[in-house]
């Protein structure tokens, strides 16, 4: 009988567990808008959050209409399970900050989303901007000395297509944690532009307070005179505070809650959204002085000099002499024009149009390269003693003025082709009489002709089936379509930046980690997070071509989730940066063996992530 009250039991605790369970997820789905305050002053920051009720599998919904506010940041997204007397609730939160720009009562209209079928709209909320009121004696706390930004040049006076360095710093003070730098370059329409280098980091004390910068270099070139506005540069990053843990800790949260990945994934950390924007940049040109500008003169601006050569000095009438001009300097070298050789006659040669190749040797502090003009020359002439003088002219702007290289002809010897002697087939004999003069063949150059076709035979093996033969016959053209491939690659490499940086992206980003396996055996923990930080940044930058500096935040996720690159992969990649630059700028590097794990776990990541893209 007892046994009998026990099943029933049982049975009765189950109906009773799946009943409740069945309650507890059959949660009403709503879509709901929140902001923190109602009334706002133009110095406050208004924090707008979507929250969806009853699920979390759902697409974030649409960002409402706002007006008279700017987005700084968002959304920040979060979720959420509760259990409550056996209920339970499950939401999901899309957090935005917002900063109001003018007064009034402005309208933050409904938001929407469709799940399973079904419209869900958020009701609109009003929100009213009032003017700032002044300081009641407190001291407030200034955030734009934590972090500030600037864009500069190292010339406000340049000279049409002379080469200027623009600047872009970070200032940050030292041991401030940042994370998630979104970074997005000036626009710079009328000049040409060439990247300088790496970002580099260094200290700097300004105002007696000690900041990290991280300075990125551009070189830009003025295609036009007058003045020019380089647009200002943009940069979003949050600050990092690292909260403390109360809570009590359970053996069970001790299992599932290892403080070491707690800390490598961030959690416990809490982000400050920032956002910085230089002032614009305003460059006078001036354009290149009429006076004493040479004939020979191109456009050419910075500080050059020349070389040429030719691979043989003795030729014959016709025969073509490839001179190699060699232009080399600091500049811009993609536009140089080909120096001009001083003919006294044209006719003296047959000239063929140049080739040129550009090479880019230095591009740490400014452009420095070289570019090589390859010219086919004939002589028609056997008076001819050398090859015409050669002239480049440049415009110094450190000098201000105008420069000629003139390279002195280079000395050649052309001679004459050697008179053709007919061939004699018979004896001569104008100083026989009359009477005797005779042909006498000489010799015998076409045999007779032979009869008896029907003897011939073939009889050894058939040519046309050797394979030896068969395979030469191909050869030629297997040759030809691999060097077209192979050509084709190499000019697109020099030709498609996207092309080559996705290329090399994978092989930039072994060397990165190797420099930072470098720095851990060195025990720089600053620098090895650095170049943890780089590896990843610059594989993404280099799979998508976009600055180094934009590779972080939001951008990359996107860009990966269009992709179709996995939602874990791309958490993934989001906390391992995040964790990076705040190890990175911190005072918290952790141990070597959690170090070791850092980098084992980034190249694991790339692993993935060249499996993806």
């Amino acid at each position: 009988m007892k046994k009998h009250i026990g099943i029933f039991g049982f049975l009765a605790l189950l109906i009773i567990i799946l009943g409740s369970r069945e309650k507890a997820y059959s949660q009403e789905i709503s879509l709901i808008s929140t902001v923190d305050k109602k009334i706002v002053t133009l110095d406050d920051k208004l924090t707008l959050t979507l929250t969806v009720h009853g699920t979390q599998d759902v697409s974030q919904p649409t960002f409402p209409e706002i007006e008279g506010f700017n987005v700084l940041y968002g959304p920040q997204i979060s979720a959420q399970t509760r259990i409550i007397n056996g209920q339970v609730s499950v939401s999901k939160g899309y957090i935005y900050v917002l900063r109001p720009v003018t007064k009034g009562k402005h309208t933050i209209g409904p938001s929407t989303m469709e799940y399973k079928g079904k419209r869900y709209t958020s009701s609109p909320i009003i929100v009213e901007v009032v003017e700032s009121t002044p300081s009641s004696g407190t001291k407030s706390f200034d955030l734009d000395k934590l972090v500030f930004v600037e864009l500069k040049t190292d010339n406000e006076e340049p000279y049409l297509y002379e080469q200027v360095i623009l600047y872009f710093k970070l200032y940050f003070q030292k041991g401030l944690p940042i994370a998630d730098i979104d970074y997005t370059a000036p626009a710079t329409k009328n000049f040409m532009e060439e990247k300088l280098g790496d970002q580099i980091q260094y200290e700097e004390v300004r105002d007696g307070i000690i900041y990290n910068v991280l300075e990125l270099r551009t070189a830009v070139f003025p295609i036009v005179s007058g003045e020019l506005t380089i647009s200002p540069a943009k940069l979003k990053c949050n600050l990092i505070v690292q909260e403390e843990r109360n809570r009590r800790v359970s053996p069970r949260d001790d299992f599932f809650g290892d403080s070491f990945f707690d800390d490598f994934f961030g959690r416990g950390q809490r982000k400050y959204p920032v956002e910085r924007i230089t002032n614009p940049v305003l460059l006078k040109i001036k354009p290149l002085p009429e006076y004493g500008r040479p004939e020979e003169f191109k456009g050419a601006v910075g500080n050059f000099n020349m070389e040429a050569s030719i691979k043989t000095s003795r030729v014959k009438v016709g025969d073509p002499i490839t001179l190699s001009v060699s232009v080399y300097g600091e500049g811009n070298i993609q536009t140089i024009n080909e120096p001009e050789l001083v003919f006294n006659n044209k006719d003296d040669f047959k000239v063929y149009p140049a080739e040129s190749t550009t090479q880019i040797t230095n591009r740490e502090e400014v452009i420095r390269g070289r570019k090589v003009f390859s010219k086919v020359i004939e002589p028609q002439k056997t008076e001819l003693k050398s090859i015409p003088a050669i002239v480049f002219s440049y415009f110094d702007p450190r000098e201000n003025r105008y420069k000629t290289i003139t390279k002195d002809p280079i000395p050649i010897t052309v001679e004459s082709w050697e008179q053709e002697i007919p061939i004699q087939l018979t004896l001569s004999q104008e100083k026989l009489p009359a009477s005797q003069q005779q042909v006498r063949l000489l010799t015998q150059d076409i045999l007779p002709i032979m009869t008896g076709i029907s003897s011939l035979k073939n009889h050894g093996y058939p040519v046309y089936k050797n394979p030896f033969l068969i395979g030469g016959l191909f050869l030629p053209a297997i040759i030809l379509i691999t060097s077209f491939f192979v050509v084709r690659h190499k000019d697109r490499l020099q030709t498609d930046i996207g092309y080559a940086r996705n290329r090399r992206a994978h092989s930039v980003a072994n060397r990165r980690l190797g420099m930072a396996q470098s720095a851990l055996s060195g025990d720089s923990s600053s620098e090895f997070y650095a170049c943890l930080s780089r590896g990843i940044t610059e594989y993404l930058a280099d799979k998508f071509n976009i600055p180094a500096a934009s590779a972080s935040g939001d951008r990359v996720s996107v860009l990966l989730r269009n992709k179709g690159v996995p939602v874990d992969v791309i958490e993934d990649v989001t906390r391992c940066l995040s964790d990076f630059d705040y190890r990175r700028f911190s005072s918290d590097t952790g141990t070597k063996d959690e170090m070791e794990h850092s980098l084992n776990i980034a190249e694991q990541l790339i692993t993935k992530l060249e499996k993806q893209l």
